[in-house]
């Protein structure tokens, strides 16, 4: 069979469907420490966000709770903070790109639709309290219960898993340009995601099967 077009595609989440700040979470978090050496935004991003060796991996990958992570911070940072107050300071640092959940939106039932996403329990759920655009997927890849994060290929393979379709049947959509490179390189067909305007420009280029041109009214 020769799939010309596209049946499962496959969205970001942050910075795609959910613009984020990071960076807010550490100047809030600053403000809690009782040693004045660790008041320091800079420092606790780091600590948290390294793409390599930062804290958050662990947590994004299940390998601890939300509980323990929040521990962990507090212990490290010496941070004068219950679980509660720690919890709207992690969580509220989302937006909604609602040009992009407006194509989600039609395209929900005419396509499989599926959420591959570098994310944590915590913001996960409450993403999925606030976003009703979350809903319309018929599937949701996280990292933190499948236990790898984007770029390593094990999170795309159980994406690939649950598509079942040959890989050029799948199209991925993501903000960082290595995650697209590793998900062309097993054949999925991949945007690097910029803006919901370029998406939409690149989708009714017509090479992908979508026929929706002219259809999504702005």
């Amino acid at each position: 069979m020769n799939y010309t077009s596209i049946e499962v595609l496959l969205f970001d989440l942050g910075n795609v469907i959910l613009p984020f700040n990071h960076y807010q979470i550490a100047e809030k978090l600053a403000r809690f420490s009782d040693r004045k050496e660790w008041s320091d935004p800079p420092r606790i991003f780091s600590y948290l966000f390294d793409r390599q060796e930062g804290a958050v991996n662990d947590y994004e990958t299940g390998k601890v709770s939300s509980i323990e992570f929040f521990n962990q911070v507090k212990e490290r940072f010496k941070l004068i903070m219950t679980f509660d107050t720690f919890v709207p300071i992690w969580n509220e640092i989302f937006a909604e790109n609602r040009d992009v959940s407006e194509l989600i939106h039609f395209l929900k039932g005419k396509k499989r639709l599926g959420l591959l996403s570098n994310t944590n329990p915590l913001h996960f759920k409450y993403a999925l309290s606030t976003y009703p655009v979350l809903n319309l997927f018929d599937k949701w890849i996280l990292s933190h219960e499948v236990g790898f994060k984007k770029p390593a290929v094990e999170i795309f393979l159980k994406a690939m898993e649950w598509a079942s379709v040959p890989p050029m049947a799948i199209l991925f959509i993501d903000d960082i340009k290595e995650h697209v490179e590793v998900a062309a390189s097993l054949g999925i067909q991949a945007i690097h995601f910029v803006s919901a305007q370029q998406l939409r420009r690149e989708l009714e280029k017509g090479q992908y099967g979508l026929e929706f041109k002219n259809r999504w009214q702005k």
